[in-house]
């Protein structure tokens, strides 16, 4: 039994599911897709469920985009700047149907608050 209870948690590891199993977070990716304020900037960010998030300017154009996923209680921005790729890895510390807050790697707090 133990050897079998090893083979399977071995396997769920393997198949990605580590951060779950071990983080306790409760989120879903779900959970973050929509357009959302946030308290850095007014301009709407668009969090879609393809993985892919931009900041729109008023005529629509892009203004900044990238890719967004959720490990554990983390959510991770990743950046294109001129040639380099970053990612921008913030804590989740609350989320509810209409707002969100995330821990700045700075230690400040931004609020997400969703416009749809």
């Amino acid at each position: 039994m133990l050897k079998r209870l090893r083979l399977v948690l071995i396997a769920a590891l393997l198949a990605g599911g580590a951060v779950w199993l071990f983080s306790g977070s409760s989120y879903q990716a779900r959970q973050f897709v929509g357009r959302w304020e946030s308290s850095r900037t007014h301009t709407p960010i668009h969090i879609e469920a393809n993985g892919e998030w931009e900041i729109r300017g008023s005529d629509g154009k892009a203004l900044q985009y990238g890719l967004w996923r959720l490990e554990g209680d983390r959510l991770i921005w990743t950046i294109k700047q001129g040639q380099r790729v970053s990612d921008d890895v913030n804590r989740v510390l609350s989320l509810t149907s209409h707002e969100f807050r995330l821990r700045e790697q700075n230690g400040d707090t931004t609020v997400f608050t969703r416009v749809d």
